[in-house]
């Protein structure tokens, strides 16, 4: 007698391989080497890094990671989940926007914001990690909320080198994941992404 399916834990494994390609640790790495490098040549074109990291993203999911392991559509637990994540990320972000007001409500107080923000970048990427089952989050919301704390307590230059050295890790780390990715799930022959 074969053994039956259990579709709940092939919907995992579905979902924990879909960030095994790499993509999303380029996306985060590209955008923390870009706040960097905005911030040590005040060049505005470094800001143009987050569509970078979006087209990395996305062409990424579309052109890489589809044609070796397809489109899963997932059942209604794990969009309810998703739902949730949603919203946790929403709270958080509310969270954050009460942080930054006291600094344009009481203009003669000294807020403290460096420590809050990077606090806040580490839960936010905590939640983010758990949520997601994506564990390598832990350690790119510690490197983010590190520099960022840097940058608040030092300022110029420590604060975007610290981004730079923080971005550029997360790329050489995602640039490994995608290699094995690329070695473990060859493209299917034939697969057409139209």
């Amino acid at each position: 007698m074969a053994n039956p399916i259990d579709l709940k834990a092939l919907e995992h494994k579905a979902w924990t391989t879909y960030f095994q390609d790499g993509l999303w640790d380029l996306f985060f790495g590209i955008m923390v080497l870009s706040m960097g490098l905005r911030g040590l040549t005040d060049n505005p074109v470094f800001t143009m890094g987050v569509m970078l990291a979006l087209v990395v993203a996305i062409f990424g999911k579309r052109y890489i990671t589809i044609p070796r392991i397809g489109v899963v559509k997932f059942g209604p637990a794990r969009k309810a989940k998703q739902r949730r994540i949603a919203a946790a990320l929403i709270i958080s972000l509310l969270v954050l926007v009460g942080f930054l007001l006291p600094e344009y409500w009481l203009p003669l107080a000294v807020v403290p914001l460096s420590p809050l923000i990077a606090l806040w970048l580490a839960v936010f990427f905590a939640i983010l990690a758990h949520a997601l089952e994506f564990p390598r989050l832990y350690l790119y919301g510690l490197l983010f909320a590190g520099s960022e704390f840097v940058w608040g307590v030092y300022g110029l230059p420590f604060g975007p080198l610290a981004h730079v050295l923080s971005g550029t890790l997360i790329i050489v780390i995602g640039i490994g994941v995608l290699l094995r990715f690329l070695h473990q799930y060859p493209q299917v022959t034939g697969y057409e992404t139209d």
